[in-house]
């Protein structure tokens, strides 16, 4: 998949976004809701191998903002 190239109000919002504390997190994050732990992929499909033959409730969320004290 290509790249894109971000705009200038995107880079200019992230910017932002960044003075206040927060990032764009990059990463498909899977979570298992009853142990409450998180693993964190490139992209979905690596995020959907790693579920196969998994049992229990898990979440899968795309890629967002966390604050920067939060990152791994």
């Amino acid at each position: 998949m290509p790249l894109v190239k971000k705009s200038k109000l995107r880079l200019e919002i992230e910017a932002l976004l960044e003075k206040k504390g927060l990032i764009l997190e990059e990463n498909v994050s899977v979570m298992d809701l009853e142990s409450k732990e998180a693993y964190y992929f490139k992209d979905y499909h690596a995020a959907l191998e790693f579920l196969k033959g998994k049992k229990g409730r898990w979440y899968i969320t795309t890629p967002g903002f966390r604050n920067r004290k939060d990152r791994r």
